[in-house]
């Protein structure tokens, strides 16, 4: 009698890790999707999108230091849907060493930006002096931390470090 005990409180167990596993897995498809969205919403200017993503409390530290709030990003999507938008070369943006990290009801996701900007002669002051196309290599490493409240993942943090050029 107790080896069937035993035998059903193993199964029990072995269930509920299972069931966890799999939600571990849904969250994490879930936040990557979600990150995915961010970061589109950012480059087209998406208030809407935005809006919905970043919680209410949203606080966001930049490279140099500055503070940001839910309704700093919005406003400045607002400014940025309305433009018209030219053909441009870069900025050209890599992220790597991406992870997610689901801690219960949060979930961090941290990784590296490295940006590459390529000056063409127009944009520069004094053309002629250049004799190729100066390029300017940005890295920064970030964290954004997502809150689930309910059924509903949203971002609540971001803070981004420059990395010194070495």
């Amino acid at each position: 009698m107790t080896r069937k005990i035993v035998a059903a409180m193993m199964g029990v167990v072995f269930s509920l890790m299972a069931c966890y596993a799999q939600n571990q897995g849904t969250n994490e498809v879930t936040i990557k999707k979600l990150d995915g969205e961010l970061e589109a919403a950012l480059m087209k200017g998406d208030s809407k999108t935005l809006e919905d993503i970043l919680a209410d409390d949203y606080i966001q530290i930049d490279a140099q230091g500055g503070l940001k709030r839910k309704a700093d990003v919005i406003g400045l999507a607002r400014s940025m849907s309305g433009v018209q938008r030219g053909v441009s070369i870069g900025p050209d943006k890599k992220v790597d060493d991406f992870a997610i990290r689901i801690h219960g009801d949060s979930a961090l996701v941290v990784g590296r930006v490295t940006t590459r900007y390529q000056f063409m002669e127009y944009q520069t002051v004094n053309p002629q002096s250049q004799s190729q196309n100066p390029v300017t290599i940005d890295q920064e490493r970030f964290i954004r931390v997502y809150a689930k409240a309910g059924n509903r993942w949203r971002l609540i943090s971001w803070q981004t470090t420059a990395i010194a050029k070495g």
